[in-house]
């Protein structure tokens, strides 16, 4: 009986947008669409927000699928995993399907994968209705597509396990890449936003600190190894701060711009007739819609590009949304809505982290333009920037290129994991590979 399929309409394999009773006026957790990652398996609550009417609703652990494009098209499908100390019901965005596992029939983590499955999504893509561009899924419309379903919960178990111990690999390096990121991120705020080693620097030789530096100042003051910096490295900062147009800066650096800085390539969109989804040609990114956590990832190429990134290059959204930052995996081309940066020592990682300490800046461009909001090539060109000695600027790559590096091998691993993730997905779901094979390809994998 473990071994036996059933082939079930998916609105009785599951239930579709169960009862979940909430009290008009009370506070629960929101959760919004730009929460649910196509690459997470979870999303936790936006907000706290009072419940009025409508929006769907749900529990812990139920899985929240896009019903309008592009969201689905996107792969918007997550489960609702609240935070520590989070609990109880939910709601959120109109746009989600609320799909649980039906007691007796259907395991919940099971039910998660069977949304997940390439062909159900493309199946609830073709009963999309409506006018173009606000289409949706009628979520009875998803009763017509015939779900497998093992008659053995404990089977379905069993698959759940081998796919989520993948998802939580997975989870993990995603985790790691956001800790060793926030590293280099924080390096390079004490280094080139609070100026900690002119700082410090400052303190010992008796010169002044400028009062917008004086909680930093109170920092290292009485513990000046608290920035942990070897002794040569300290040496190459100033050891006093200049009045400029936006404030004190070290001695010796001066304001300057991202043109005068940085290389700045503008992307161009091909034609649309050199565009496919089959992997010939280039990678290209028309904007931000396939930004990841630090790169994008492959969708579309072009067989004739015009404009070009080049590997680790800063990839930065320059049409709506402006400012949103990526870096690029490999050569690509870019579209109109992507802007190339370089710093014109080369440094990578400097130019990375440089972008991200200007999103503030950008985003004051999302209001502007006619339509929606955008940056042209003279306005990027002319924010402003800091020159910095190029002898910092190196022992900064020196420092910051390894964390980007060991970020890079995660990404590698993760895209490894996911790969063998959706080549057993199917597989496993179908029946057509039984899951003691499947758990010793899970365990060359790990």
């Amino acid at each position: 009986m473990g071994n036996k399929w059933n082939y079930l309409p998916f609105t009785e394999a599951v239930e579709v947008n169960p009862s979940v009773p909430l009290q008009r006026g009370k506070i629960y957790p929101f959760v919004d669409m730009k929460a649910v990652e196509s690459s997470s398996r979870g999303a936790s609550e936006s907000e706290f927000r009072e419940f009025k009417s409508g929006g769907a609703r749900f529990m812990p652990f139920d899985t929240l699928m896009a019903r309008i494009t592009p969201c689905l098209e996107n792969g918007k499908i997550a489960r609702y995993i609240p935070s520590e100390g989070v609990d109880g019901p939910a709601f959120g965005s109109t746009e989600f399907i609320v799909i649980r596992g039906r007691e007796g029939i259907t395991d919940n983590d099971y039910a998660y994968y069977l949304t997940k499955w390439e062909e159900f999504r493309q199946f609830a893509i073709s009963q999309m209705t409506g006018s173009s561009g606000r289409q949706r899924v009628p979520a009875d419309s998803l009763a017509k597509f015939l779900a497998p379903v093992p008659e053995s919960l404990s089977e379905q178990r069993a698959i759940a396990h081998i796919l989520g111990t993948l998802d939580d690999k997975i989870e993990l390096n995603r985790k790691m890449n956001e800790t060793l990121e926030a590293m280099a991120q924080a390096l390079f705020k004490s280094w080139f936003i609070d100026f900690d080693p002119v700082v410090v620097n400052a303190l010992r030789a008796g010169n002044p600190v400028p009062e917008k530096f004086a909680q930093r100042a109170a920092h290292y003051r009485d513990n000046p190894e608290r920035l942990s910096l070897p002794a040569d490295t300290l040496r190459q900062f100033p050891d006093r701060f200049q009045d400029s147009e936006l404030g004190p800066i070290p001695e010796g650096w001066n304001l300057s711009t991202i043109g005068a800085e940085f290389d700045l390539t503008m992307g161009q969109s091909p034609p649309g007739t050199t565009y496919n989804e089959n992997g010939n040609g280039m990678p290209f990114f028309q904007g931000r819609r396939d930004f990841g956590f630090r790169y994008p990832s492959l969708r579309v190429y072009c067989t004739s590009p015009t404009r070009i990134a080049n590997e680790d290059d800063t990839l930065v959204s320059v049409r709506a949304p402006v400012g949103d930052i990526n870096m690029a995996y490999e050569t690509c081309c870019i579209g109109r809505g992507v802007a190339a940066v370089r710093h014109k020592s080369g440094s990578r990682s400097y130019t990375y982290y440089a972008m991200q300490f200007l999103r503030e800046r950008f985003k004051r461009f999302e209001a502007e333009g006619t339509v929606f909001g955008s940056i042209n090539k003279k306005q990027f060109q002319s924010l402003s920037s800091m020159k910095v000695t190029p002898d910092i600027i190196t022992i900064f790559e020196n420092l910051a290129y390894p964390i980007d590096e060991n970020i890079r091998t995660n990404e590698d691993e993760m895209q490894t994991l996911a790969k063998l993730r959706d080549t057993l997905l199917p597989k496993l779901i179908s029946g057509e590979l039984r899951v003691p094979d499947a758990e010793k390809l899970l365990e060359d994998a790990l």
